[in-house]
Order: structure tokens, then C-alpha cells, then sequence
């Protein structure tokens, strides 16, 4: 697997090592900077409302999802590929691991979702694999993670910025990805059947006029595949959470393509939900990487 390349960004100074910053942006909302991390000196990246842009040590770039006002939870958005309902779901909150995250979204009023989808960041095996969150174009060369199962995603998320005492990389859950898209419409970036009917106008199909069918090997590509700051949560290729529906693990965001056919924006929208087993190793799913901070 090969490095990634982002284009130079202006950044700040980093912040002391092992301290937590507020950042308070021009309207007055606040977010929480982990040690290491630098906010971007782009005027349309430098407001929460509209998607607050951080890099990490390694130029990977997040985004701040302010939960003050879209509240931390999963949403039946009525997407389900087969029709299912919220309550086919398991319930995240019963489990630890979710506890965790849940009580720093509860502190700090936020969490970091990655600005592209995943791509190898470094490590030679499984134990010390770790993602990154950067462009990958033919000017930003790179890989994106593909046939990975949700279960080694997990286990990768939780290697990212392991020895940063201030921040905890994971795998996000289902309601991550629905409070991250409950967002986006909250903030009037899309409106919600963009979201959650028919996403054909911001996500990379595969008969998108903007792409013409452009390679599912890139993430960032597009400018139009863009929602406050984070590319390609439409089409572009599927992405496993660790939500579970049953036995099966949830891919959301729908895909360039399905089975070979091209892939309508009100067939998979952005919110789409599709079930699949965890064993799974598909050559166009990949992740996201997402933070909480400690």
C-alpha cells in the first residue's frame, strides 16, 4: 500500500502536546482542538455551522460535528435498502465501547468525523495498520482502504493517534453517521430529501452528470460531493459503521454502483442503510475514521 500525499495547507503552530483547546470561531460557537491538531486558516473551514476543518500531526483532516443542537442518536431515516425500521437495529447504547464516546460527546458537545473516506495511512500488519483521512486524486496520490471488514475497521480506527493521550480514534456507529447527516440538514448545507431520498445532485454515481463515471478509487475528488466540508458521504464507494443490524454489519452511503449497475441518487442516498455480513470483504466498501476526544 502506498502513502498519502495532501496538498500544503496553511496551519497554525501546534498545539502543546497533551492539552485540549476551545476554539472559538467568528459567530461565537465553540469546539475542542486534541493536542497535536491545528485548525485551518481557510475562512470557509473556520465556521462550526458550515464544517469546521482540523488536521492531525499526519495532515489527516476531520471535521467537528457539534451535537448541542443535533443530538447524539440514531434516526430512522427511512432508507433501509430492504425496508427494515430503527427498531431491526441493535441498540449501540448498551455497549461500552459506545458509552465511551458518548460520554465525551456529552462533555465536549461534539465528535470529529473524517473529512474523506479512509485511505492507509501506515503499519505493517493488523495490530499497528492505521487509516488516514486525506485526498486521494490522480494530483494526491494514495489508496483508498478496500476489502477490509468492519471488524479489522475497528481495530484500525483505534490505532489512529494511539499515543495521543488527548484523543481516541474509532470506528464510528450508526448514530455517528445519522447525527452527522441530521447536521447537515439541521444546518441547511442539504435539504432532507437530498439527504435521505434522492442524493443525485452532491454524490459521485456512477451516471452522476458531474463525474461521468469517475473512479471509485479517489475520495475528494469533487467539489459537488462535497456537504459541509466532508466529501463523497454520497456514493463514491459504500462505507461500513459498526452499526448492526443482527448477525450483519450496516454499510452506509450508498455507491457508485451496485452489482455492476449503475447506482441512482434516490436508489442509495446518502442515509442509506444496507446490511451486509461482517465477513464481507467487497473491493468497493471502504470506512471512515472518526474521533472523540478523551
Amino acid at each position: 500500500m502506498g502513502t498519502v500525499f495532501l496538498t500544503p495547507s496553511l496551519f497554525p503552530e501546534e498545539e502543546p502536546e497533551g492539552r485540549i483547546t476551545e476554539f472559538v470561531d467568528a459567530n461565537g460557537d465553540k469546539a475542542y482542538i486534541p493536542a497535536g491538531f491545528t485548525v485551518s486558516e481557510k475562512d470557509d473551514e473556520r465556521l462550526i455551522d458550515k464544517g469546521l476543518v482540523v488536521a492531525g500531526p499526519d495532515r489527516s483532516e476531520f471535521v467537528w460535528i457539534p451535537t448541542d443542537k443535533t443530538k447524539l442518536r440514531q434516526r430512522d431515516f427511512h432508507s433501509d435498502l430492504y425496508g427494515n425500521t430503527i427498531t431491526a437495529y441493535r441498540d449501540e447504547t448498551s455497549l461500552k465501547e459506545y458509552r465511551d464516546m458518548e460520554r465525551s460527546v456529552a462533555r465536549y458537545g461534539g465528535f470529529y468525523m473524517g473529512r474523506y473516506e479512509a485511505s492507509y495511512g501506515g503499519g505493517k500488519s493488523l495490530e499497528d495498520y492505521y487509516p488516514a483521512s486525506k485526498r486521494v486524486t490522480a494530483d494526491h496520490p494514495g489508496r483508498i482502504w478496500v476489502r477490509f471488514s468492519p471488524q479489522d475497521a475497528t481495530k484500525v480506527c483505534e490505532n489512529l493517534y494511539r499515543d495521543n493521550p488527548t484523543v481516541q480514534g474509532f470506528f464510528p456507529w450508526g448514530a455517528n453517521w445519522d447525527t452527522m447527516l441530521q447536521w447537515i440538514i439541521d444546518s441547511g448545507a442539504k435539504t432532507q430529501r437530498e439527504v435521505t431520498r434522492d442524493s443525485s445532485n452532491w454524490g459521485n454515481y456512477s451516471n452522476s452528470r458531474f463525474t461521468r463515471g469517475s473512479s471509485i478509487r479517489y475520495t475528494g475528488a469533487y467539489e459537488q460531493a462535497k456537504a459541509n466540508n466532508i466529501y463523497d458521504l454520497a456514493g463514491n464507494n459504500w462505507e461500513w459503521t459498526q452499526e448492526r443490524c443482527g448477525s450483519n454489519y450496516v454499510m452506509r452511503g450508498g455507491g457508485n454502483s451496485i452489482m455492476g449497475f449503475a447506482c441512482e441518487g434516490d436508489m442509495a442516498p446518502a442515509a442509506i442503510r444496507d446490511p451486509l455480513p461482517g465477513s464481507s470483504h467487497h473491493p468497493n466498501v471502504t470506512f471512515r475514521v472518526a474521533l472523540y476526544l478523551k
